[in-house]
């Protein structure tokens, strides 16, 4: 069946940023003086909600997650590098465009992040809308995407959710869409592999599946 539209997840996904996430984590922890973890700990501990991921690195009877997340934006993007959108993020996102595939971004982060990005790289032209978070908890994405897809009256049948982490995965299978993931982003491609959908390590491959008309799981 052909995917008329397309879900992307942002961080990890189409921007590259799993090692500039890391390095501003270790910033925090010098900062407390706590231990550093390694890339492989940091894709280990990574979870959604973030809170999740915090409690595993740091005391946080101690912290505010609204701090932390100030925090950690700045040292993030202090960490980002210049051109940090994926390996052929650009030409395959111009390729389904092309096709007349309809693609959106679902996202954790808010949007008065990730659209600065999108025009920055010049690839907010390819997006029918960004739904992204309006606070900085870092939490689930499943009901404001859900709402977003019943208020819009778009059939699921036909769409792919595309994302680094089992939360992606997640939010697919509460609305009942197919998904693949890419072990190249925020999450460790053994926790990936559980989930039972498609595990990919590049965005081509990707792009192969979608139009090679390749079974995509759920």
């Amino acid at each position: 069946m052909r995917n008329d539209c397309i879900f992307w997840d942002w961080n990890g996904t189409l921007l590259d940023d799993a090692r500039a996430a890391w390095l501003a984590v270790n910033d925090m922890l010098t900062s407390r003086n706590l231990p550093l973890i390694t890339l492989d700990k940091y894709r280990e501990y990574i979870d959604v909600p973030i809170v999740r991921f915090y409690e595993r690195v740091m005391d946080m009877s101690k912290e505010d997650m609204h701090s932390l997340s100030v925090e950690f934006d700045a040292l993030w993007a202090k960490h980002l590098p210049e051109d940090a959108l994926s390996e052929s993020a650009r030409d395959i996102l111009s390729k389904f465009s092309e096709q007349g595939i309809k693609q959106y971004i679902f996202s954790s982060s808010r949007n008065d992040i990730i659209e600065p990005y999108l025009k920055r790289f010049g690839i907010d032209k390819y997006f029918v809308s960004v739904i992204g978070a309006t606070d900085r908890k870092v939490g689930s994405k499943a009901e404001r995407t859900r709402d977003y897809i019943l208020s819009n009256g778009i059939d699921i049948s036909k769409a792919v959710f595309i994302g680094d982490m089992v939360h992606d995965y997640d939010v697919a299978s509460f609305i009942g869409a197919k998904s693949i993931l890419i072990s190249s982003g925020h999450q460790s491609k053994s926790a990936l592999i559980k989930t039972g959908a498609p595990v990919v390590s590049s965005l081509s491959q990707i792009y192969e599946i979608i139009n090679q008309n390749t079974e995509v799981g759920k």
